[in-house]
């Protein structure tokens, strides 16, 4: 803002610095404050900051001099010369020219500007010194280091789609920040003390939020609820915003925002989708009341509706649609079936799904359905009229423009997805093609193929998955159905359909490609598909087994079919059998990839820093039972894949850090490796032979790995926008694989630490078990039973005490844990098919056995003294 000027004895004339700034202003040594750019100055600033080699810099020295050479005041100009004038440019002589151009009487007239408009040259200088941190967690620390606010073009930098976080603290508090000092300003301060350059315009905002989506949703998905909050929270103070001044536009404006954050609000986790689509909705479900408790709702329209549609089908069954499934007959397509009273009363309408009735109230509010709805609604349970199943899924894209028309493809593909086995799938294959006369296209291809090497469901009699849930394919009911019948119904093989799709001139691509290549039968059909899907033959053959390629040719494979390909070599990684020998080419497979993962994903590379699958295929391959490494007895096999599997979990852990994945794995190898010891030691040794070299290493890694994921991400939040508080959710099976390798690692005190770590953190413990619904909660019994069957026999006489007091104030206060029976112990461990439970127990008892026989013999012998 202007200074004031400077009153005298003799009126009003202006002070010396005054003049300065009048003078920059009215001169040719003024900068054009906003001139027409080819290139934004924001984006120019942020190709500086993602050069991080002499490459890059390179690359964009176009832009680079354009702006050094700029003659603008606009902020981000001027803060790019600056920091440029800091930087060595020695490599890049055109920039020093440029730069060293800019004489001290320039910068004097730009500070004198930058003056007359409210900024100092301080602040320029505190800008420069932001984004000259050397990640982008330390830039966003930076900039929230000091109370004030700072330019709003700053903030939109800093959350720029190319940059890279790894703390959820970073995107918490600048969600926090953005609340504090660009939301609240224009609730808080009075119209005279409000900055309108402080306030996020609309469209400023809209920018914010869809970064900040994009951000969490790789970094911490549990945190878009938060966003939803803050979403919000702006809409809200809408009316108090100075840049709005009638109360049509603040409707106008409240409805844009309302409608692009819903539809902004769908994009899933990039890790684990599904698992944290429930996030997802809950976001949405913060802006659907919000809207309510508004004195004049606000309109939603098609987008949004179908937005909401997309986040329900990615959910779980809810009890009442798990009832309604239970209900539906085994033909095809499925018919409904009434096991009491109460189902007879029940209509049609009342057995859609959510994903289902926001269709219908999308149609009630005036909006025609299209093809895309209709694949929608063969995922929420309805296809044409008649009932298949709701299909918990990611939705299709969403084809738009001139490719609209594509969409009808995209309900023919998930007409298929929406059945219960390759039968029934390829009846529906058929019968659209029969009905439109239309020829399949590579998306109706890959999910015929995902359906055809779809595991079948496990036989479990205790399992509660029910179709639609999960990839698995049911049983086919066809036992009405003659040989002759039964054999024309019979769906085609991989190899026959992939054979019709080359043969209609598609190459294979998208997912359906990635799914052939990490389920194929061996290494050189997966590479025959990464051939035939257009990838050079030179670089296809360079991935091969005991080929090195170079990281050039490593880049020409798109990603995703890199972690396919790397999926396979551990799929196809040998068990052990027996005594037989095992060829060095099929136990070479997992060290191969290894290699592959190494070099594709390089130290401080974006991949390198953010993509998770190949490490969680190998170290997951690493902890599978039986696993061989090498030949030799198991024992040996199971440390040297221990060995392998530590080795690989710590160049993982430099690149992606650690996360709730790697660690339970980091349990399960630990585990089978004490195992596998446990099960060679003869009766007398398994009492006192160690069981596992460098154990205390071992529990140094997992105790350490289990506080860092245990840490909050925010202690206390001052204002009302709660931040979840771990970045790397930890549910009853982590907890439970945790308490087990503990019991083998056979640390007692880590294992009481554990307890009381849940006990204090029950509400946060009982949240994560309701998301796994009665499974979780049977975990959390297990987690109990475990402690009790390893640490039980050892525990002092003050240590039960305390346990028992610690559970008694937990139930008094509403908690529903209890400590397992005496009964429910033996049970746990009798339960364990391997034995390891009831062996290690017997192990325990044992020593604890002995330890007290030799404090009773210390104790005698004192006394003999005395």
């Amino acid at each position: 803002m202007r200074k004031p000027l400077a009153r005298t004895g003799i009126g009003l004339l202006s002070s010396k610095q005054a003049r300065s700034q009048t003078l920059s202003r009215i001169t040719s040594a003024k900068p054009h404050h906003s001139p027409r750019l080819r290139v934004s100055p924001n984006r120019i600033l942020a190709l500086r900051l993602r050069s991080r080699n002499e490459d890059q810099k390179k690359k964009y020295r176009g832009p680079f001099r354009f702006a050094a050479n700029l003659r603008s005041g606009r902020l981000p100009v001027l803060t790019l010369q600056r920091w440029l004038s800091r930087q060595d440019l020695s490599l890049e002589a055109y920039l020093a020219t440029s730069i060293a151009a800019k004489t001290q009487a320039d910068w004097s007239d730009i500070f004198n500007d930058l003056a007359g408009r409210g900024w100092s040259k301080e602040q320029l200088d505190r800008w420069v010194w932001i984004l000259s941190g050397e990640s982008g967690d330390a830039r966003v620390q930076r900039l929230i280091s000091t109370d004030g606010p700072e330019p709003v073009f700053l903030l939109l930098l800093l959350l720029r789609s190319d940059e890279t976080f790894e703390k959820a603290e970073t995107l918490s508090s600048l969600i926090q920040y953005a609340s504090k000092h660009h939301i609240d300003a224009a609730r808080t301060l009075a119209d005279a003390q409000i900055n309108p350059r402080q306030i996020l315009t609309v469209s400023q905002f809209i920018i914010l939020m869809r970064r900040l989506v994009r951000h969490v949703q790789k970094v911490h998905p549990q945190s878009i609820v938060t966003v939803a909050r803050l979403v919000a929270h702006y809409i809200e103070s809408i009316p108090n915003d100075p840049h709005h001044k009638h109360h049509s536009t603040d409707y106008h404006d409240q409805c844009a925002i309302y409608n692009v954050a819903l539809s902004c609000l769908k994009r899933p986790a990039s890790d684990r989708p599904l698992a944290n689509m429930e996030f997802n909705w809950r976001a949405q479900k913060v802006l659907l009341a919000m809207s309510d408790g508004l004195e004049k709702s606000l309109i939603i329209n098609k987008a949004s509706y179908q937005a909401i549609r997309r986040v329900l089908v990615g959910l779980k069954k809810s009890g009442e649609e798990r009832a309604v499934a239970l209900r539906y007959a085994k033909s095809w397509p499925p018919y409904r079936q009434d096991f009491d009273g109460r189902d007879t009363k029940r209509t049609a309408e009342d057995d859609r799904s959510r994903s289902l009735k926001v269709g219908v109230l999308m149609k009630e509010a005036g909006y025609v359905e299209n093809h895309y709805d209709r694949a929608l609604d063969a995922l929420g349970g309805m296809s044409e009229g008649s009932p298949t199943i709701q299909t918990r899924s990611l939705p299709p894209r969403h084809w738009i423009g001139e490719a609209e028309d594509s969409n009808l493809y995209s309900s023919w593909a998930m007409s298929i997805r929406a059945t219960r086995n390759t039968q029934e799938a390829w009846r529906a294959f058929g019968k659209f093609a029969e009905k439109t006369g239309l020829a399949p296209t590579l998306q109706v291809y890959n999910e015929m193929f995902v359906k055809l090497q779809a595991a079948p469901v496990d036989p479990d009699p205790g399992s509660d998955l029910l179709p639609g849930d999960s990839r698995e394919v049911f049983p086919a009911h066809d036992a009405n159905y003659s040989q002759y019948e039964l054999a024309r119904l019979a769906p085609p093989t991989v190899s026959e359909l992939y054979s019709e799709m080359i043969s209609r001139g598609i190459k294979p691509g998208g997912h359906g490609l990635h799914h052939l290549i990490s389920h194929a039968r061996s290494i050189n059909e997966g590479l025959r598909y990464l051939q035939d899907s257009g990838i050079p033959s030179h670089t296809i053959g360079s991935i091969a087994i005991f080929r090195l390629p170079s990281s050039q040719a490593l880049r020409q494979i798109p990603l995703l079919c890199f972690s396919s390909y790397i999926q396979l070599l551990c799929r196809l990684q040998p068990n052990r059998q027996g005594h037989d020998r095992l060829l060095s080419d099929e136990l070479y497979r997992i060290h191969h990839a290894i290699k592959l993962v190494s070099m594709r994903l390089a130290p401080k590379t974006t991949e390198g820093a953010t993509f998770r699958p190949p490490w969680y295929a190998i170290l997951r391959a690493l902890a599978r039972a039986h696993i061989a490494i090498k030949n030799g007895p198991a024992v040996e096999n199971d440390l040297e894949a221990l060995k392998l599997f530590l080795d690989t979990f710590q160049a993982a852990r430099s690149r992606i850090g650690v996360d709730s994945e790697l660690f339970i794995l980091l349990c399960r190898v630990i585990q089978k490796a004490a195992l596998s010891r446990l099960s060679s030691l003869s009766e007398m040794e398994r009492i006192e032979a160690p069981l596992i070299p460098h154990t205390e290493d071992l529990l140094n890694l997992t105790t350490s790995t289990f506080s860092q994921l245990t840490s909050p991400i925010v202690e206390e939040t001052p204002i009302s926008l709660p931040i979840p508080n771990f970045q790397f959710p930890l549910g009853p099976p982590h907890l439970h694989a945790y308490m087990r390798t503990l019991g083998f690692l056979e640390t007692k005190d880590e294992m009481i630490k554990l307890v009381f770590w849940m006990i204090n953190n029950y509400g946060y413990v009982n949240q994560e078990a309701n998301r796994l619904s009665s499974r979780g909660h049977a975990m959390i019994a297990k987690t109990l039973c475990a402690f009790r069957s390893f640490a039980g026999p050892a525990l002092e006489e003050d240590e039960q005490y305390e346990l028992t007091r610690r559970m008694d104030r937990l139930i008094a206060d509403g908690g529903n844990w209890r400590w397992p029976t005496s009964e429910e112990v033996e049970h746990y461990a009798g339960a364990d098919a391997r034995g390891g439970s009831e062996t290690l127990r017997h192990r325990i008892m044992a020593r604890s056995y002995l330890n007290s026989l030799y404090d009773d013999n210390q104790l005698e012998e004192a006394a003999a003294c005395m």
